[in-house]
């Protein structure tokens, strides 16, 4: 009878030990899953804000006053701009490309 006390007594101890040993691991692995969700809501703010910071740097008002202040950039006049129909461009590059061809072969 001493001895299945004895045996019990030691089952009980590893058994106490192991409980002991799971729940620390169980309440580091909660601290750093604690300080992860921390620096994820830091990362997303300071994400925001770069998002917000870009947005003001590309503006397009900012763009041309630089480009007009510090690269000496002018709007051309209104004679000197050409519209092109997308059309017709491609239109004019699949002819010139088909009598290339066609020039080739002979």
């Amino acid at each position: 009878m001493t001895r299945l006390n004895l045996m019990l007594f030691c089952a009980l101890i590893l058994s106490s030990l192991g409980l002991v040993n799971a729940q620390h691991k169980a309440r580091k692995l909660y601290i750093e899953l604690e300080q992860l969700g921390q620096e994820a809501k830091q990362i997303n703010q300071e994400y925001g804000q770069l998002q917000l910071e870009q947005s003001t740097w590309a503006m397009h008002s900012r763009v041309e006053m630089i480009a007009a202040q510090q690269l000496q950039m002018q709007v051309p006049d209104g004679k000197r701009v050409q519209v092109v129909d997308i059309n017709v461009a491609t239109e004019g590059v699949k002819a010139k490309s088909s009598k290339t061809e066609n020039g080739g072969a002979q």
